[in-house]
């Protein structure tokens, strides 16, 4: 894209200092006339070939970021030609999938002659969810402004955002006293609720949130726990992921973070589902510990949320036992059972049955 102003303003110096050199025949005003004959070639063309060896790489964050916790991103410009830029435009764009959110960034900084200019700046997230940080494309400008060259780049980076700070989630236990006291005589009789009991090979149609992580990235091959039949005994907990124009989803699923540390600490045994527009089904994890937590948190953010407030609640009750009990973390107000907790404005946790 050329700059039609500079060009302009480029032509009326020319044309002064070409009447200068008409007039007084100054030997000054030849030399500055053959500069400006050859720095337009020279200034494009080294924008050019700056262009074609020029690079952006993404770097930084961190592995268990929290939302409204500040986190360092790097901004890595290369250039591997003999050519520097003075003025390189680099659209940063920023997006939340899980809630659509998404923002734009624009970052001028110089680029160096076979060096990296790396430009590091904080940035945070109030959502949770997989924040994805990526360079679409960078614009480089030649010396003298007369053209902008677009280059197209890959760089992405994604940060997973988990919930944050104190979450205080402490829900009446004493309408769950029978259920949980059948959980606890059975796990003391030495039954596991979910004990792994093998490690496989990933055949399509096997849940994400049974795919052992680490194992995997050790191994370069997607690695699947096989858990034991999880016992009738375990609380159950139904996650809605529902969202509407406040972004209800945020404190629904903040809330359930914080119902799970509490359960956890408090030795309980459950286990967590919702409703997959994804796959339509519902998905169930065996909770044991703070790591099947952060992989059943990490399933969500790739799910797709729905405008009901009680779909997964309803779907729950078609797909279990009429005498089951049923913990639901939702902002709906028409759950037929008592209310145990509440978080932020609007959400709830219900026990029904």
């Amino acid at each position: 894209m050329m700059h039609v102003t500079n060009v302009v303003r480029y032509i009326l110096v020319f044309i002064v200092n070409l009447l200068l050199l008409l007039f007084l025949h100054s030997y000054f005003n030849m030399v500055v006339l053959v500069v400006l004959i050859v720095l337009p070639f020279c200034s494009v063309f080294a924008a050019f070939m700056a262009a074609r060896y020029m690079t952006v790489e993404i770097s930084g964050g961190m592995g268990d970021t929290e939302t409204d916790e500040p986190f360092p991103v790097n901004i890595i410009l290369g250039n591997r030609s003999v050519f520097p830029v003075m003025n390189v435009d680099i659209d940063i764009h920023m997006e939340n999938c899980l809630f659509g959110i998404s923002g734009d960034h624009r970052l001028s900084v110089p680029s160096y002659v076979r060096a990296a200019n790396v430009v590091s700046y904080e940035i945070s997230e109030s959502f949770v969810g997989v924040l994805t940080v990526s360079v679409k494309r960078i614009y480089v400008t030649d010396w003298l402004g007369f053209i902008r060259i677009k280059k197209t780049s890959d760089a992405v980076k994604e940060i997973e955002v988990f919930p944050g700070g104190e979450i205080e989630v402490e829900p009446d236990m004493t309408t769950l006293a029978g259920g949980m006291s059948e959980a606890e005589e059975t796990r003391h009789k030495g039954n596991d609720f979910s004990e792994v009991v093998d490690i496989r090979e990933y055949q399509p149609g096997d849940k994400l949130q049974n795919i052992h992580w680490k194992l995997s990235a050790g191994r370069d091959e997607l690695m699947v726990k096989e858990r034991e039949s999880m016992s009738s005994d375990l609380i159950i907990i139904c996650v809605e992921l529902s969202d509407d124009e406040k972004h209800v989803l945020n404190d629904i699923l903040k809330a359930a973070y914080g119902l799970g540390k509490y359960l956890l600490s408090a030795g309980v045994p459950f286990s967590m589902y919702y409703w997959s527009v994804n796959r339509d089904d519902m998905i169930e994890t065996v909770i044991e510990n703070n790591g099947d937590m952060h992989e059943w948190m990490e399933g969500v953010f790739y799910e797709i949320p729905y405008p009901e407030y009680r779909l997964g609640f309803d779907m729950m009750q078609k797909l279990l036992d009429s005498d089951r009990k049923i913990f639901t973390v939702t902002a709906a107000d028409d759950i037929d059972g008592e209310q145990v907790f509440t978080y932020g404005d609007c959400v709830k946790g219900y026990i029904s049955e």
